[in-house]
């Protein structure tokens, strides 16, 4: 494993090697016993994990979630069925 395959892994299951899979686990302690860049690596996934819970939680809007789905309902609505996208030239010719 190199370090860009390290930094791959790291931001898919995150900096905790204890929920690796445990071949995946193996190799990328191996890497981290001797490369500071691998261990970089890991100490800013930790930090940045750090900054994103220690912060005030944020909550969406009340309705944000319906008001969303109503404009998509919406937009489904504003769109030509099947048979209204035939070219005007075979609509007017029918």
């Amino acid at each position: 494993m190199d370090e860009a395959q390290f930094q791959d892994l790291v931001d898919r299951h995150g900096e905790d090697l204890a929920l690796w899979p445990a071949a995946l686990r193996a190799d990328a302690e191996a890497l981290l016993e001797h490369s500071d860049r691998a261990r970089s690596i890991l100490d800013a996934a930790a930090r940045l994990r750090q900054t994103l819970t220690s912060g005030p939680k944020v909550r969406a809007p009340a309705g944000l979630a319906a008001r969303i789905a109503a404009l998509a309902d919406d937009d489904e609505t504003d769109k030509p069925k099947s048979s209204d996208k035939a070219s005007p030239r075979l609509r007017a010719g029918s």
